[in-house]
């Protein structure tokens, strides 16, 4: 999950997964007067796994079938 922070002074006031909250909070802190910095983790992913495919099956059932 991503780790995206918001610094001052050398300290770390706000970590958060969403970078647009990040940026709200820094800029509201801005707006107060102080430095405020937004960092955004760059961090790369990592690899997600490849998903089955479903292909051939029968299908779940749904709206359809929960009438009848």
């Amino acid at each position: 999950m991503r780790r995206h922070r918001v610094m001052l002074d050398g300290r770390e006031l706000y970590a958060g997964a969403q970078w647009t909250h990040v940026q709200r909070f820094a800029d509201a802190l801005r707006a107060r007067g102080q430095d405020a910095v937004a960092i955004r983790d760059e961090t790369p992913l990592p690899a997600r796994a490849p998903r089955p495919r479903l292909v051939g099956l029968p299908p779940r059932g749904g709206a359809a079938r929960r009438r009848g």
